[in-house]
């Protein structure tokens, strides 16, 4: 999901939402049909309440049986701090949304060469799916977790999971326990990336205010958990001056007006999300309201072969722009 990086990405770090714009057209987000007639979906959500009975369950049986299946950090620290403070509840939650369960009925999608240039892998459909339909899983391979933070002068109690007053937040890293050991980065390469490969938030989808979900770039051969290989189609927009060739086309299609004196970084950024959401055939969302899992969802009728699409949003290309400038600079 890595794009080549032109200098002109800089525009949209220095002036961020700096600007007022008003869009020619209505700049709405786009959003998946009901999943409700689609088996996969209701197969889904029984699988997961049947592992979420049996989770509770197992409880009875031997309390340490959940703390196995639940995901870890692999700095024992973390993980004994959790200890202090996490409920069954949050327990069941974690384990739920960090697994990949047996979905051998969900197979519409392979990982291929994608067709964007500088994209690498892209996601496509192995047949033909219909518009509200299941294509894949977004995978919770690792689990970004918010808490606040503990250390001095922090605001806040770490078992306050919700608490949004709280400003100092410490992030961490929980691994799925399918993941192989490994293939568990430690938290440097999770938030840094190294020099074969980006950082794994980079591939983070947010399911809550606490929760995101990263999917593994190794873990690519199980066709129920590949959401995390859906690239933007229209991201290169981002990383280009306002008045790049094009930028100026895609502006013009979405009925932009690049003659006027005041087009700028503003029209760069409306004209990356409404090419966006132009091109995007799916779109990530939690699996129903409990929010146990994170699917991939056609928001159109897609044909077999076609690349699946999804928007990623300006808040991504900037912080991916600025992850790169700062490792520019530290290599300097």
């Amino acid at each position: 999901m890595q794009l080549l990086l032109p200098q002109a990405a800089a525009f949209l770090i220095n002036h961020r939402y700096g600007c007022h714009y008003s869009p020619p057209r209505s700049l709405a987000a786009p959003r998946a049909t009901s999943t409700l007639d689609d088996p996969n979906i209701q197969h889904i959500n029984q699988l997961l309440m049947d592992k979420k009975q049996e989770l509770l369950d197992g409880l009875l049986d031997d309390p340490s049986n959940l703390n196995e299946q639940s995901p870890l950090s692999i700095v024992a620290a973390d993980n004994d701090l959790r200890d202090t403070f996490l409920t069954t509840e949050q327990r069941v939650y974690e384990t739920l949304l960090s697994s990949r369960l047996d979905l051998p009925f969900l197979n519409r999608a392979i990982v291929g060469p994608s067709e964007i240039e500088g994209a690498g892998r892209g996601l496509f459909a192995a047949e033909d799916i219909k518009e509200g339909d299941v294509i894949t899983c977004y995978p919770g391979d690792a689990l970004l977790c918010e808490l606040p933070s503990t250390d001095e002068g922090g605001e806040g109690d770490p078992s306050d999971l919700e608490d949004d007053e709280n400003e100092a937040v410490d992030e961490v890293v929980l691994w799925g326990r399918h993941v192989p050991k490994g293939d568990r980065w430690d938290d440097d390469t999770v938030f840094d990336g190294s020099k074969s490969s980006p950082p794994l938030t980079s591939y983070a989808v947010t399911m809550s205010d606490v929760y995101s979900v990263m999917g593994h770039p190794s873990l690519d051969d199980n066709p129920a958990y590949i959401g995390h290989f859906a690239n933007d189609g229209a991201g290169h927009l981002a990383y280009e001056m306002p008045d790049s060739p094009r930028n100026i086309e895609a502006s013009l299609e979405l009925g932009l007006d690049t003659e006027s004196s005041e087009f700028g970084v503003e029209d760069n950024i409306a004209a990356y999300v409404l090419k966006s959401f132009d091109v995007a055939n799916a779109m990530h969302q939690p699996v129903d309201d409990d929010e146990f899992h994170m699917v991939t969802v056609a928001i159109r009728d897609i044909k077999k072969g076609e690349e699946i699409l999804v928007t990623y949003g300006p808040d991504y290309w900037i912080s991916d722009y600025a992850g790169h400038i700062a490792d520019a600079e530290d290599d300097s």
